[in-house]
């Protein structure tokens, strides 16, 4: 049958019983105020009426604390001055039931987890005490009413702005998740909170073609493409959104902020394959619950945590991307029905996923999801802009990284993967390698084969038309790039007690002579960072190659443990130019399992401090601990005896803790040898001469590292 239609403030009988109207007195305490919807994304813009919440008339505060209420009597409506405008809704008026209250609430609870507004229930239902109120009437529809305004829109008077009525589409069942009530309800409290229809078009535009459906909004009156929004359309039972979706939590955003608490915190998302319920750290995640049918179909927005999807429980072929305002299919049986006209199944009518990803607020990548677990089936799996780890199952996976540093592990089965432009590792047993081509690994991608060593007469590379073929005992695999002038180098480490082996190809270091720059593409940073990595066995050796600078250096190093944090800062030499040095050779110690070596630079450090004493840290930027590489901040150099140092430029090898982000070492090796070598530019790079020849050094491993051209 045909889904009743939804009623509410666009709607020009919602209005009939206004003879004036009232914009400036308070709702609960709050106020309206416009907000400027000038170069928003045109499908943020299309939701937005351009009024919302605010702490005074006309303010510009957004509102944070907002209340609601069940009210029991109509008398909690007219009581009020000048009475309630909507006779017709106060003569109809009943309580909601209460189911209809817990959806209410499991709305409200969405909406706090998108945006910075907290809800408070209270008792009374008066409007005085009251921003939001929920209540039913005898209508087919509902109805909802926009915070007090007389924009050009659709105006509101303050005694009724933010009053819902539920009519006979927001009957809500026992079990309400994926229901139309529960999309009614959503639908009709995104009114209430300043969204307007993303399908009309008559203000601030309409939804593109191909984002006006129930999978991009609950705003929207199409429950699936194409369908005719002079009515709403509705789902299947049980395949109606969960949640808020990507474009009405992006407006949301635009009103009341992004909630970003979970920052500095870990998630991992699942959703059962029978039932469809989610669960965040192996408990059911709030705001959720499982539909009648078993369907999975809802928005995800992080609020910063370090998210990773856990789909391996699900085996088809998974199409999953990582990516803002992408989407993820792992379970056919589970997609949404979105035509209740329809036979289910009917592909036309079907939602393209199962779980979609909100858009970033304002582009701040905190709320990108970071990693991902798939099944045994064959998947296509593409990440995004953030530092991934991608773990496929079994199966023939073809895996794109996005730009981030990502660890990509492809599983059994010949893999596809495609590097992005960060550095990237794929990390695989050898077994697991058999028939995988890795696109772009060239000079920054890295091959972690764990649980093996092999001696270097096992291991043969060939080379082919765009990269080259790497044998290791019976196990092939292609590495596409371009491997002119330098090496492939594998350095062997242990992991958790047991022999693993990396591959990086490393360039020949380029000739370094003073006030000749490098060629920007021979700046690589670190290029090899595995072969920097400890184990509680390889130790490391430091040795002096030249100094060609003016500038009477000083040089230290430090150990960066698996969480990014600095630790164990020595000095290797407090004056780069200070005779002898080339000779000198510093043992740098034994990292400990996943710690780097990273070296750092004071400019002048010399003749700024003297000899410093070997009694260094470097605090983070706001002083509140030890530095962290993934700050993205420069971090403070302290001296336990002399305190803060000033006054002097430190570059780091870690291109992060730069001024500006820039790269001030390049690296490589020679041909034959077994050995990393670093050269730092000493001067910041809008004037430096870029030739990496400040100082140079090199460091050596005490396992036996393989090299092969």
């Amino acid at each position: 049958m045909h889904a009743i239609c939804r009623w509410d403030v666009a709607m020009a009988d919602t209005q009939e019983n206004f003879t004036s109207t009232i914009v400036d007195q308070p709702k609960g305490g709050l106020y309206s105020g416009s907000i400027s919807t000038v170069g928003l994304d045109p499908n943020v813009k299309s939701e937005l009426m351009d009024y919302r919440w605010t702490t005074s008339f006309n303010g510009s505060q957004p509102a944070t604390v907002m209340t609601y209420a069940f009210p029991t009597s109509a008398a909690d409506y007219s009581s009020i001055a000048g009475g309630y405008p909507d006779t017709q809704e106060l003569a109809q008026f009943a309580p909601l039931t209460q189911t209809q209250m817990d959806a209410v609430r499991t709305a409200l609870g969405l909406v706090a987890s998108y945006t910075n507004l907290v809800f408070r229930e209270v008792t009374s239902g008066l409007a005085s005490e009251a921003t939001l109120r929920f209540a039913q009437f005898t209508d087919t529809g509902s109805e909802s009413r926009f915070p007090a305004n007389s924009g050009p829109y659709a105006s509101s008077d303050s005694r009724v702005a933010g009053d819902t009525w539920l009519g006979g589409n927001g009957q809500a069942p026992a079990a309400y998740f994926g229901t139309d009530a529960l999309n009614t309800i959503m639908h009709e409290m995104g009114h209430a909170f300043g969204l307007k229809h993303g399908h009309d078009g008559s203000f601030n535009g309409a939804l593109a073609p191909q984002f006006n459906d129930n999978e991009f909004s609950v705003m929207s009156y199409a429950s699936y493409f194409g369908a005719n929004t002079a009515g709403s359309t509705e789902a299947i039972a049980g395949s109606s959104p969960q949640s808020y979706m990507m474009f009405d939590i992006a407006a949301l955003q635009e009103l009341y902020g992004a909630n970003f608490s979970k920052v500095g915190t870990t998630d991992v998302y699942k959703w059962d394959p029978v039932t469809g319920q989610e669960t965040i750290n192996g408990v059911p995640a709030p705001n959720t619950g499982a539909s009648s049918t078993g369907k999975i179909f809802s928005t995800v927005w992080t609020a910063g945590a370090t998210v990773t999807y856990d789909l391996s429980a699900f085996n088809e072929d998974q199409v999953d991307d990582l990516r803002p305002g992408q989407w993820l299919t792992f379970s056919k049986a589970q997609i949404a029905d979105l035509n209740n006209e329809a036979v289910a199944g009917t592909a036309q009518y079907q939602a393209q996923g199962n779980i979609y990803n909100a858009l970033l607020y304002h582009g701040d990548a905190r709320s990108l999801v970071s990693n991902i677990i798939t099944g045994n089936g064959s998947d296509k799996i593409t990440g995004n802009d953030g530092n991934n780890v991608i773990s496929a199952g079994a199966g023939n996976d073809w895996i794109s990284g996005g730009n981030g540093n990502d660890i990509i592990s492809g599983g059994a089965g010949a893999d596809t993967i495609i590097f992005g432009s960060g550095r990237n590792i794929l990390r695989d047993k050898l077994a697991d390698l058999q028939g995988d081509t890795v696109y772009g690994f060239g000079k920054t991608g890295t091959l972690d084969i764990l649980d093996a060593r092999y001696d270097p007469a096992a291991v043969h590379s060939t080379k082919t038309a765009d990269g080259a073929m790497l044998t290791i005992g019976s196990v092939s695999f292609e590495l596409k790039g371009d491997y002119a002038g330098g090496d492939f180098m594998s350095p062997v480490r242990k992991v958790g007690g047991t022999t693993h082996m990396d591959i990086s190809f490393v360039n020949y270091t380029p000739s370094l002579s003073e006030g000749s720059p490098v060629a920007k593409g021979a700046v690589n940073g670190i290029a090899d960072e595995d072969f920097l990595m400890g184990d509680g066995d390889a130790s490391f050796t430091m040795h002096m190659e030249s100094a060609g600078s003016a500038y009477a250096n000083t040089l230290g190093y430090y150990f960066v443990g698996d969480d990014g944090r600095i630790s164990n800062v020595h000095l290797a030499y407090t004056n780069t130019l200070a005779s002898g040095n080339a000779q000198k050779a510093i043992a740098l110690g034994t990292p400990g399992p996943d710690q780097h070596i990273g070296f750092f630079l004071v400019q002048n450090g010399h003749n700024v401090f003297g000899d410093l004493p070997d009694d260094l840290m470097f605090v983070s930027a706001d002083g509140s601990g030890a530095a962290n590489v993934d700050s993205g901040a420069a971090p403070i150099l302290v001296s336990a005896s002399r305190g803060v140092l000033t006054g002097a430029t430190v570059f780091h090898s870690y291109d992060e803790l730069n001024p500006g982000h820039d790269i001030h070492v390049l690296s490589g090796t020679e041909t034959g040898g077994d050995v990393l070598e670093i050269g730092f530019e000493d001067l910041a790079s809008a004037i430096a001469d870029n030739d990496f020849q400040d100082v140079v050094i090199s460091i050596h491993a005490t396992y036996q590292d393989v090299m092969f051209a």
